[in-house]
């Protein structure tokens, strides 16, 4: 098992960081390019729910073999009322293959590389 910690501001600039470490991760679990691409859209969506919150948003990248898990905290709750935000939850459900969305946070996880992404 390997695991990455990310700690940032939860400000839009910052998001880019938790992007290039997302696609290092997917890159080091053998995801081909367009799943990576799609590891990198749903990090930064889960990232855009916690914008303009007060604490600062803690990532876990978590690699454990082929399986990629990230959790995205503490919690997803001040923003999601938005619609912006709905988007994004919509955005994750649809390109995540596990998807929760909890109080403690957005846990994101890929079973491992998919041949014909």
């Amino acid at each position: 098992m390997q695991v990455a910690y990310l700690r940032v501001p939860p400000i839009e600039a910052q998001f880019r960081t938790a992007r290039m470490v997302a696609a290092s991760v997917a890159r080091k679990a053998d995801f081909p390019a367009e799943q990576v691409e799609d590891v990198k859209l749903a990090v930064n969506e889960a990232c855009a729910l916690h914008r303009g919150a007060v604490a600062p948003l803690e990532l876990v990248f978590d690699l454990e073999g082929a399986r990629l898990e990230v959790l995205v905290g503490p919690s997803a709750a001040p923003a999601v009322a938005e619609p912006e935000s709905q988007m994004a939850l919509t955005i994750l459900r649809a390109i995540v293959p596990e998807f929760e969305a909890g109080d403690n946070g957005l846990r994101l996880a890929w079973p491992g590389p998919v041949a014909d992404a």
